[in-house]
């Protein structure tokens, strides 16, 4: 199709100009080049934020208090997964702790909020301290936002996003290590 568009070009040119149109030959094209198939591109592998110090060793969890985050690390010591909490500034005191219990649904401050997901890993006097999803009021509703994560907003547990928190719930059964840094 293109080299007739080419040949009638010529003639138009030529007849224009006065001329006798000829037809010309162009010579042909080479083949294209074959495309090597596109390299299986590799997901770029996730990058979190180092491990704090003295974060102890072997698969645990890891919160620092200090930076409100917490690590998933594989027994390799490969960080699998790292997100912002909010916690307490100061509780629970650095050391090395286990979960000891698991809630799918509490309530705290007297029914009137309720937590899912609930890791209990610190035994108190009063409330355990735990890892569980951001509380929700009677009605439903979230009492602190996803976005205000990373900033001490608790009286003592460590809030999480409701998927990390069922990841965490999933990751970690009862006895799982889990190594507070301060």
């Amino acid at each position: 199709m293109w080299r007739r568009a080419v040949v009638l070009l010529v003639a138009i040119v030529a007849l224009g100009l006065g001329g006798v149109a000829q037809a010309v030959t162009l010579p042909p094209l080479p083949a294209p080049a074959p495309q090597d198939p596109p390299a299986e591109e590799q997901p770029p592998q996730e990058q979190h934020p180092p491990l704090p110090a003295d974060s102890g060793s072997g698969r645990r969890i890891v919160y620092s208090v200090p930076q409100q985050r917490v690590w998933l690390v594989e027994d390799d010591g490969a960080v699998s997964d790292s997100w912002l909490v909010s916690g307490r500034k100061g509780i629970p005191r650095p050391g090395t702790y286990s979960i000891y219990s698991r809630s799918r649904w509490t309530t705290s401050n007297g029914g009137k909020v309720r937590m899912e997901f609930m890791l209990r890993f610190v035994r108190t006097t009063g409330q355990a301290i735990g890892f569980h999803a951001i509380p929700i009021d009677r009605r439903g509703r979230p009492i602190q936002s996803e976005s205000e994560l990373g900033q001490p907003r608790s009286r003592g547990c460590v809030r999480q996003a409701r998927s990390d928190a069922e990841h965490l719930w999933n990751w970690a059964p009862d006895g799982t290590t889990v190594r507070v840094t301060g």
